[in-house]
């Protein structure tokens, strides 16, 4: 059976908790808060005013409280469009990724949650099969932004079929498995298989497009891995294994895009 993506509305504690954790991101960390920024630029007046952590936190909160409230029709409006838009390709999209992946959905799974969120970046939760979405979107960039996120879903369930023994910790940042995820996510949803469904192009993020190995970015180092293991019809296990350890040999330069 396949899942089907549902959208709700995000909860409102958790929209201030993810706009706060991006606005002052951890030293690890990388810094979108320029993206919470351009969508949110009262905030940023007002973050800029305060001193210390604690005032960060409670104007965050006070701000996402009333930005929310103002915005709740249309958080509503988007959520219907969005479900209306993403029904049209949800079968075909889920049983091609599931073809593409070569792994088929935990039979657990019959649902995927969407959440329509004021958050402009899009954070996935692999535990929970949920993921955000910024309800701005317009709608090819929404049918991207779903097929992204719910790619990682499977795409993990697979990499531990073809790694048994991972660490699933190193599925989120800031492992070698989570950029490698990223990096080969557009990678995956550039196949034509899907292409034909999405029609939406796939970008990847901003900082392995500059990123090179050689004269190449790391999106593109990897798609060519990609296309020359599906003109040699491998399994895409074997794809994996490939890319994990090209991903190994290349660590240094791709932990530090």
């Amino acid at each position: 059976m396949l899942p089907k993506v549902k959208f709700e509305l995000a909860v409102l504690k958790y929209e201030a908790d993810n706009l706060f954790d991006f606005c002052i991101p951890s030293k690890k960390f990388w810094d979108w808060s320029g993206y919470v920024y351009r969508a949110h630029p009262k905030l940023k007046e007002e973050m800029d005013k305060a001193k210390t952590r604690k005032e960060k936190e409670n104007i965050t909160r006070s701000y996402t409280k009333i930005f929310w409230r103002s915005e709740l029709e249309q958080l509503k409006t988007q959520k219907k469009l969005f479900q209306k838009e993403w029904n049209k390709i949800n079968d075909s999209f889920m049983k091609t990724l599931s073809e593409v992946l070569e792994t088929d959905y935990p039979k657990n799974r019959k649902t995927i949650f969407g959440m329509i969120s004021i958050n402009p970046i899009c954070p996935r939760f692999l535990k929970y099969w949920t993921f955000q979405i910024f309800y701005m979107q317009r709608l090819l960039q929404m049918r991207e932004t779903v097929a992204h996120e719910t790619l990682h879903f499977l795409y993990f369930k697979k990499w531990k079929e073809v790694f048994p023994n991972a660490d699933e910790k190193t599925f989120d940042y800031p492992y070698l498995e989570w950029v490698l995820s990223e990096i080969l996510a557009p990678v995956i949803l550039r196949d034509k298989r899907i292409q034909n469904i999405l029609k939406s192009g796939a970008k990847g993020y901003a900082e392995h497009e500059k990123a090179k190995i050689g004269k190449i970015n790391l999106i593109q180092h990897f798609e060519n891995l990609y296309k020359n293991s599906r003109k040699k019809k491998e399994p895409f296990a074997q794809f994996l294994q490939t890319a994990y350890k090209e991903a190994q040999k290349h660590k240094d330069k791709i932990l530090n895009a």
